[in-house]
């Protein structure tokens, strides 16, 4: 009986052994993903992080917004100090022009070999969005959300001033502007609002045929005409009372309202500002940005890659991957891009029947994928991010204080070349 007793024990310990090693089999891997956009933005990449939760049981992201992700904003600020105390999230959804900052510091995983074992993130199944991904011939980023500077403008107004359509250049916009200023009961509308900011001026830099940095990148090349001459366009329509200039940290979601709010006629923006946009009153469209008289156009992508940190186990480097597969996938791409405004990173997103009746019922979607087709990648430069926050102080001056553009840009070359040649 006593044999028998210890038997049933023995066998009870066996299974309730099994059980609890099959639970510790079947947990989970825990990985944090920090992202950097708010707003209606957040609440979708929430939801989306829920859905990959509830379909894959092996794996559980938990999202963080660690702040704003662009301009060496909070997220930087937090991600190097977390990086100084040796405790990281394990994805993190990093401005593009960071990417290079951050991996010469040998923070990021390089991703080209899960690439290659990867049935569909392979280069070949992206658009044309896989710039300022590399660094030094490595992959560190796959293209989280991008986008590109696009033209909004107000087709109510633009009718019933007698025009047509959107301006295709700069010079046929400052021929516009005056036009469609008008001051009414409700206040001024202006004919344009640049916003103020550094990705802009690299876009009409491009355009003119400038450069920002030397071919070697150990100079700065931003400080000529071609490259000044944008910003003299919008100073002046400025000073004539045409176009108005909003300030400060919240100048972009500003002048998306003041568009909403018909405030202006026309505004330079993301592509990702459609989901606010939708929130307006009138006749709105998109059109593809301003190029300069006979030469081609030239624009920045924006927006963010999605990063895996390099001091993270091998385990929970392998669930942030999965996760980042599932993100780029065609079908959440394409989910992605019509929530956003932010265009879909991969081809086969754009076959996905739905995404295909969402183009043909919402065409402005489509002017951002078409614009694809004239980005370029900004220089690879580990300083390249500094070197923008250097021309943002420029650019600021010479639009909110009236500064000489030729001048101010010369004198924060010589800035440029200084942080350059540094060791």
């Amino acid at each position: 009986m006593a044999r028998r007793f210890a038997v049933r024990v023995g066998l009870l310990s066996l299974v309730l052994l099994l059980a609890a090693r099959g639970a510790v089999a079947q947990a989970p891997v825990e990985i944090t993903f920090w992202y950097g956009v708010g707003g209606q933005l957040q609440k979708v990449i929430e939801s989306q992080a829920d859905k990959f939760n509830r379909a894959h049981p092996a794996v559980k992201v938990t999202p963080f917004f660690a702040g704003g992700y662009g301009a060496g904003g909070p997220m930087q600020q937090k991600l190097l100090a977390s990086i100084a105390a040796g405790s990281v999230p394990d994805v993190v959804q990093l401005e593009i022009h960071a990417t290079c900052t951050f991996a010469s510091k040998g923070a990021l995983l390089p991703l080209d070999d899960l690439m290659a074992r990867s049935a569909h993130d392979r280069k070949a199944d992206f658009l044309p969005v896989l710039t300022n991904t590399a660094c030094e011939g490595k992959t560190y980023g796959i293209p989280f959300n991008r986008s590109v500077p696009i033209l909004y403008w107000n087709r109510d107004r633009f009718q019933r001033a007698g025009i047509a359509g959107p301006p295709k250049t700069w010079s046929q916009l400052a021929a516009l502007a005056p036009r469609l200023t008008q001051d009414g009961p409700g206040g001024k509308t202006y004919g344009f609002m640049p916003i103020n900011q550094w990705w802009f001026f690299q876009a009409m830099t491009w355009s003119n045929g400038g450069e920002m940095l030397s071919p070697d990148m150990k100079r700065a090349a931003f400080a000529t005409e071609p490259a000044a001459a944008g910003l003299k366009l919008w100073s002046d329509l400025i000073g004539h009372g045409w176009a108005q200039v909003r300030t400060g940290p919240t100048e972009f979601l500003q002048t998306i309202q003041d568009f909403v709010n018909e405030k202006t006629a026309m505004y330079w923006g993301s592509a990702a500002d459609m989901g606010a946009v939708a929130a307006a009153k009138f006749d709105w469209r998109a059109a593809l940005s301003p190029a300069f008289e006979g030469k081609p156009l030239v624009v920045p992508q924006g927006g963010a890659n999605a990063v895996i940190m390099a001091k993270i186990s091998p385990e929970r480097q392998q669930a942030a991957w999965e996760f980042i597969q599932w993100w780029t996938s065609p079908a959440e791409a394409a989910y992605w891009s019509r929530e956003t405004g932010y265009v879909p990173v991969v081809k086969k997103a754009l076959e996905d029947p739905d995404f295909k009746a969402f183009l043909k019922a919402n065409p402005n979607h489509a002017v951002p994928i078409e614009e694809l087709a004239y980005t370029r990648a900004a220089p690879p430069s580990p300083q390249y991010f500094q070197v923008l926050q250097l021309v943002q102080r420029a650019q600021s001056e010479i639009i909110s204080n009236r500064a000489p553009a030729l001048e101010t840009l010369q004198a924060t070359a010589r800035q440029v070349d200084a942080l350059l040649a540094a060791p």
